[in-house]
């Protein structure tokens, strides 16, 4: 299986993978585990994005118009613009519809919207806003999703045959990176991935520090760490320097005043030329768990590939 069908089997589910039951709804969700998969996507995907916190999970999936990428041929007009799709899944109690709520006067629209045919079996909801169309329904008591869709036609019927198609599964999320040794007191706050076709893979999973502040489900991680193919000179700014980790070319910023630091070491060991990878400590206490710069570059360059890196099936759990 290639690298393009694979990202997207692990969030499409076109693998032949079979639904199960209706989850409940939990007053957290687990950010190491993937909780639901797509069934229907409206063509090929070219962009796929995952997101997982306590709160919130969120699949992303973007895809060219007409099923292929717009070419010269197609004359001087503007080709119409790509598809997207967001799915996102709420622990209990959490208001999925939060930020809609702070544009609805503006936007001219209601959250969460007129009354709908319900979505598997349960009472579901539909608003419009300038930039696509927004299916809502709680899938558990207190618990709720969302479906948006952007740059379709018949968006009423894309919509719901993407919470239709939508599978229920308890997975580990992977990652194309093998465990590092973190601080002690670090504790999982969520996994972000992106895969763009032909062009960067980015992937990191995101820790807090116990003890664990009051509202830090608000808060920013403490510690961040994962890959990219992004090139080193891709997050450069006036506070970076060149520096280098046992040979190999890497880069520092102690960024805020010392507050927190990106770490990057390029020529990451496991076959792929382009991969970089990166520790940033975006809070001061993360940064001293961490032990500042050249701890945080040893740490970085801690980072190793897991065999088979490239193909995302081989990814390993967190």
């Amino acid at each position: 299986m290639g690298v393009v069908t694979t990202v997207v089997a692990v969030v499409a589910g076109l693998t032949g993978w079979v639904a199960g039951r209706e989850p409940e709804a939990p007053a957290q969700l687990d950010p190491g585990q993937q909780l639901f998969r797509l069934g229907y996507l409206p063509g090929p995907a070219r962009l796929v994005r995952y997101d997982s916190d306590h709160d919130m999970q969120r699949i992303f999936v973007k895809g060219p118009a007409g099923g292929k990428p717009a070419t010269k041929q197609d004359g001087a007009s503007p080709p119409p613009r790509d598809w997207a799709v967001e799915v996102q899944m709420a622990a209990r109690g959490i208001d999925i519809h939060e930020e809609a709520r702070e544009y609805a006067d503006e936007g001219g629209y209601r959250v969460p919207g007129d009354s709908v045919a319900p979505v598997r079996g349960r009472p579901a909801f539909q608003y419009e806003t300038a930039a696509g169309r927004v299916l809502s329904w709680k899938y558990a008591p207190g618990g709720w999703m969302r479906v948006a869709v952007f740059g379709v036609d018949r968006p009423d019927e894309i919509t719901r045959q993407v919470a239709e198609g939508i599978r229920w599964e308890t997975a580990p999320l992977a990652l194309p990176f093998q465990a590092v040794k973190l601080p002690d007191g670090a504790v999982l706050r969520g996994v972000a991935w992106e895969w763009v076709e032909n062009g960067p893979l980015i992937a990191y999973s995101h820790h807090l520090l116990k003890p664990i502040k009051k509202n830090s489900d608000y808060l920013q991680p403490d510690i961040v760490v994962g890959l990219t193919t992004k090139s080193l000179a891709s997050d450069r700014d006036n506070e970076t320097n060149d520096v280098t980790v046992s040979g190999r070319a890497a880069t520092a910023a102690d960024w805020r005043k010392g507050i927190g630091g990106i770490y990057r070491v390029g020529q990451l060991p496991g076959g792929c030329a382009r991969c970089v990878a990166e520790v940033r400590t975006p809070t001061r206490r993360g940064d001293a768990a961490v032990g500042g710069r050249k701890s945080g570059l040893e740490l970085a360059a801690s980072i190793r590939l897991v065999n088979g890196h490239e193909d995302p099936a081989r990814w390993r759990p967190l």
